[in-house]
């Protein structure tokens, strides 16, 4: 006889619509090692992993850390989504208009926040994808056990869940700018580089610099993994385009396919994307 693993839901101590996530900020990360915060709507914010406060710092130039969902249904058009919510109408107020980098991607209609410290889930909602996504995160917390609590790392689980009657193509693809080197006082990104590896339980993107100074407060590797196994692909920069051009060839070649195909790159901060596709029954 088989055994079948329980389906373990997580505790909700509060549940947050979408006009009340725009200041929920969740930090992610272990007991002295810095936090990156999971925003009301889905979205990675307050990235202070460079040994210092950074309130409010997003990194990367020309891109943002995203997830991005693409799907299809047999031969009807793919439909391609930010895994984010609805952008609050005060962000849009600013005196260059939005102030949110890449508030022109299609996202999710509809968004809740369910809270239990230091667990988070991000509901996503759209009448016009066939797939409702949640999205979980939360970093190791043992109470009375400091080494087990203090892992640098914040850990992303995409539940999509098929809300029609036909089998779903799926993909979900995080991006993450390789920042070792940016700090508020010092920004010296220099020879920073994206170099994919395989082990035997996970794989992804190695984020490394060749040019920033060990000493320097902003050194350091970042890892963007998953335990996944087939249905893998990735990209260890985004095109040397510009106005754009550069987010616009990311778009397109994940929308086509759910898959990413690499490009090299020279850019100073180059972008690491990591998908994985899956079939949805």
């Amino acid at each position: 006889m088989k055994r079948q693993r329980a389906r373990v839901e997580w505790p909700v101590l509060r549940t947050y619509d979408a006009a009340h996530v725009s200041k929920i900020a969740l930090p992610l990360g272990g007991i002295g090692t810095g936090t990156v915060s999971l925003g009301g709507r889905g979205d990675l914010r307050d990235w202070e992993i460079m040994n210092t406060p950074h309130k409010g710092f997003v990194p990367g130039r020309d891109g943002r850390p995203s997830a991005v969902l693409g799907c299809r249904v047999g031969r009807q058009a793919a439909i391609t989504r930010l895994l984010e919510g609805p952008i609050e109408n005060h962000l849009y107020e600013g005196a260059m208009g939005c102030s949110v980098r890449h508030h022109g991607l299609p996202r999710f209609a509809h968004v809740e926040f369910a809270a239990a410290y230091p667990l988070g889930q991000v509901r996503l909602r759209d009448p016009d994808v066939p797939l409702r996504v949640t999205l979980r995160a939360f970093n190791p917390l043992v109470p009375g056990d400091v080494d087990a609590s203090s892992w640098p790392l914040a850990a992303l689980t995409y539940r999509l869940e098929n809300r029609t009657r036909h089998t779903v193509q799926a993909a979900v693809c995080l991006s993450l700018p390789n920042f070792i080197g940016v700090t508020p006082h010092a920004s010296q990104p220099q020879g920073n580089q994206n170099r994919y590896r395989a082990g035997p339980r996970v794989r992804g993107l190695f984020l490394e610099s060749q040019g920033v100074a060990r000493h320097h407060s902003g050194w350091g590797t970042i890892a963007l993994t998953t335990s996944a196994g087939p249905g893998i692909s990735y990209r260890s920069g985004w095109a040397d385009l510009s106005w754009g051009g550069w987010l616009l060839d990311f778009w397109d070649d994940f929308s086509a396919d759910g898959e990413l195909t690499n490009h090299p790159t020279q850019r100073p901060l180059p972008m690491a994307s990591l998908a994985v596709k899956r079939t949805i029954p």
